[in-house]
């Protein structure tokens, strides 16, 4: 895989940084305050959160809704077509590597994903400082308002245990991008 030297865009920097603000700040998070938080440093790809859409939305269109059309006005504003062509678009996706600074209001530092790997497999974890470890998408920005992102967090004390994972629709409200609806992939 070919490793992109690129920058964030400003409005991929507000996405995420106004994403993490309101995220690390949530109730589930209280119990971590004092640990050291990790990013994965080469990026979930953005097909991670089209893909986690898509089954988000086929399971919603297969079950008993009570308001479909608004629901999918709402929570799912782009049809088959359209994931379709994201998809395609994003089949020759490059890696991001974030870098420290792409993160503004935080201090994280980056560990790469086989390190990660190894830390697991071999157990060394254990040992390790308290890590809250972040595997994060670059936003996949759909249009002036509207741009998705793909979280998950873990426990470093646990290998990664599992403490969320979703994907977000972010929406620009008043210049800000706040979280707005959740999609999950059914694992």
């Amino acid at each position: 895989e070919k490793v992109i030297l690129e920058n964030l865009s400003n409005d991929e920097s507000n996405i995420i940084n106004d994403f993490l603000d309101v995220q690390l700040k949530k109730d589930r998070y209280k119990s971590y305050k004092d640990f050291e938080i990790v990013v994965i440093e080469e990026a979930l790809k953005k097909y991670k959160s089209i893909e986690t859409y898509e089954y988000s939305r086929n399971e919603w269109i297969s079950t008993e809704r009570i308001d479909k059309i608004g629901d999918i006005e709402n929570r799912f504003f782009l049809d088959s077509l359209q994931i379709k062509k994201i998809k395609v678009d994003l089949e020759r996706e490059d890696v991001y590597n974030w870098k420290v600074s792409d993160f503004e209001n935080i201090k994280v530092s980056l560990l790469k994903y086989e390190e990660l790997r190894i830390i697991i497999n071999t157990g060394a974890y254990i040992s390790l400082p308290k890590k809250l470890i972040i595997y994060l998408s670059k936003p996949l920005i759909i249009d002036d308002n509207n741009a998705f992102i793909s979280f998950e967090i873990g426990n470093g004390q646990l290998g990664f245990g599992p403490i969320d994972h979703f994907t977000v629709l972010m929406k620009k409200v008043n210049n800000k991008w706040e979280e707005n609806n959740f999609y999950y992939d059914g694992v």
